[in-house]
């Protein structure tokens, strides 16, 4: 019991120093939005510059939403750089926005998923899984740029096999084809 409460103290200790020793994440994040990351336990690495967070992890910034088992922030100069998740899988989303121009929802799983919120990019490794629209990516590993909506798949041998599900456009069988002749 004693373990316990010492553990648990300890908790709240570096869960307050990360808070005071990085006063100017809750600024940094204010610029593109607020980040809330919640987990089982955290620990702050200040010569690393890193916190990670453990147990269920879930983590909310504006229409962001990733969760996994481990969740690890690299900090440069008090600002997030890259948010790394790992779990059975780790997941990513972001809502749709038509006001920014993102018309879908984007969903994302993986083993392990790597996100770089000022550049607005994710890389995805193992048994990785990209959603949009009714478009799916399967592939060992998968690169996305949430702005421009480019994406590149694959593994680096070429081994494994890249998958693509795509929504085709409806067809309406009244409308004449190229050839002239009315299909039904």
């Amino acid at each position: 019991m004693l373990n316990n409460m010492i553990s648990s103290g300890l908790l709240t200790v570096l869960t307050s120093l990360a808070i005071l020793a990085l006063p100017s994440i809750g600024s940094a994040a204010q610029a593109t939005g607020e980040i809330v990351i919640e987990g089982a336990s955290a620990e702050f690495n200040k010569t690393n510059n890193t916190i990670t967070y453990t147990g269920n992890v879930e983590a909310k910034m504006e229409s962001v939403a990733i969760t996994g088992q481990i969740l690890l922030v690299n900090l440069d100069q008090d600002r997030v750089q890259l948010i790394t998740t790992t779990g059975e899988p780790a997941r990513f989303s972001q809502a749709a926005s038509p006001s920014t121009g993102r018309l879908n929802e984007t969903s994302a799983s993986a083993a392990k998923i790597v996100y770089y919120p000022e550049a607005h990019k994710l890389e995805l490794t193992g048994e990785a899984r990209l959603a949009q629209g009714g478009n799916v990516v399967s592939s060992p590993a998968i690169r996305y740029d949430l702005l421009d909506g480019e994406v590149e798949a694959g593994d680096a041998t070429g081994t494994d096999r890249v998958q693509m599900q795509l929504l085709l456009p409806q067809i309406d069988a009244n409308v004449k084809t190229t050839t002239g002749v009315i299909e039904e």
